[in-house]
């Protein structure tokens, strides 16, 4: 019987370190990637497209015509937000859902919400990347999901796991002050 007891403890013991080894890395994994977000951002609010693009993950610049169309494309939409007088003001990240391996990717989702400043009043929009990792969470890759039915994301991505799940889309904040 007390054999049994200290195999019990001693299993015990395991999981409870185990468990705790796993929390901190995905503490530091999702450090990592809020970081790797709030550059891509920064790059965005910016202008650098082509540095923003090192950090889009390449299924999707390749699907959206390669690197120089996806310039243009969105050199195009700053240009008609600045005709409207429309500015980015900033992006914020909320913390990134459990982060999951499948194959040989990490992979999670990440809320990404982006303040606009018209003439009047701010809105702030909302959207939801898709965050993979090949190289266990060094650097991260990010896909805008917000605008893209889950079985056209299943099939450009075949090895995204079945627990990443993206939230329905969500209607833009519009504030009047």
């Amino acid at each position: 019987m007390s054999k049994r007891i200290i195999l019990l403890g001693v299993l015990c013991i395991i999981f409870q370190l185990s468990h705790t080894q796993n929390s901190v890395d995905q503490k530091a994994l999702a450090q990592v990637l809020v970081k790797n977000a709030s550059e891509m951002a920064s790059l965005l609010n910016s202008g650098d497209y082509k540095g923003f693009l090192k950090y889009i993950h390449p299924i999707r610049i390749s699907a959206g015509g390669g690197e120089a169309k996806m310039i243009t494309l969105l050199n195009n939409q700053n240009a008609q937000l600045k005709s409207k007088g429309v500015q980015i003001k900033g992006t914020v990240f909320d913390q990134p859902s459990e982060i999951v391996k499948s194959k040989n990717e990490l992979q999670c989702t990440i809320s990404q919400h982006t303040e606009l400043k018209p003439a009047k009043g701010r809105v702030v929009t909302h959207t939801t990347l898709i965050a993979i990792s090949n190289d266990n969470g060094k650097s991260w890759k990010f896909v805008d999901a917000s605008n893209l039915d889950m079985a056209i994301i299943r099939k450009m991505f075949p090895n995204l796991s079945s627990k990443i799940t993206i939230p329905p889309k969500q209607q833009p904040t519009v504030y009047k002050d």
